[in-house]
């Protein structure tokens, strides 16, 4: 069964990043902002669900609000 389109995360779509960015607390060092942008750049996010990216966030320090 395939996911749907919604359940991706849209790097070409800046409010899907503003969203997410509003679920998480920026570092010190670094903006989720800035983060997305550096993995939708290297294509590491391309085709991934929500849900991964959110445990990429967390996985690189980021803290759910």
């Amino acid at each position: 069964m395939s996911k749907s389109d919604h359940e991706y995360f849209n790097c070409s779509e800046e409010h899907e990043a503003t969203y997410v960015a509003s679920l998480y607390y920026d570092k010190p060092t670094q903006t989720v902002k800035s983060f997305l942008k550096e993995k939708c750049e290297s294509n590491e996010i391309k085709n991934s669900t929500h849900k991964e990216v959110y445990a990429l966030l967390e996985l690189n320090g980021f803290k759910r609000k």
